[in-house]
């Protein structure tokens, strides 16, 4: 079957830099998106492939205790889910050790999710993107925090 674009969305927690919400380990939800998958069914739904990235900025909120020991920052993808964090599938998670006082750049992230056919069925599929941290020092969103994901169907 041909190819078929279903949806795009975008969703933007802050488009500009000068950001100052604090991380902490109760994740922070920073991109929250709905792709329309309806086209989809019933003759794609098993072929459903959907394409996410994002971008986060982090950096030190001043003053900037010193510390010997290194921060965290995690970042989770979910599918499904309400917008609370762990009542999703994690399709995507990665973590990054920050050390106290070290240059900070945003961070990307890329990825991809074949939901199963009964997300599918439902005919839209949410997405969320959270940022936590774990830290001896204090860590807030900075800048730009985006979240884009774009949906299609089709087996050539």
């Amino acid at each position: 079957m041909a190819i078929q674009i279903l949806d795009e969305r975008i969703s933007i927690h802050n488009n500009s830099f000068g950001g100052s919400e604090p991380l902490s380990t109760l994740l922070l939800l920073v991109g929250d998106i709905g792709l329309q998958v309806v086209a989809a069914n019933p003759l794609n739904t098993s072929n459903v492939r959907v394409s996410l990235v994002g971008t986060v900025s982090v950096d030190f909120a001043p003053p900037t205790a010193e510390s010997p020991e290194p921060g965290t920052i995690s970042l989770f993808v979910e599918r499904g889910g309400d917008g609370t964090p762990g009542t999703g599938v994690t399709i995507w998670q990665e973590q990054f050790d920050v050390a106290p006082n070290a240059s900070l750049f945003p961070i990307s992230i890329t990825a991809a999710d074949f939901p199963p056919a009964a997300d599918v069925l439902t005919g839209q599929i949410r997405y969320v993107l959270f940022i936590g941290a774990d830290s001896p020092f204090s860590l807030v969103l900075s800048g730009p925090a985006v979240f884009n994901g774009s949906a299609s169907a089709g087996t050539t």
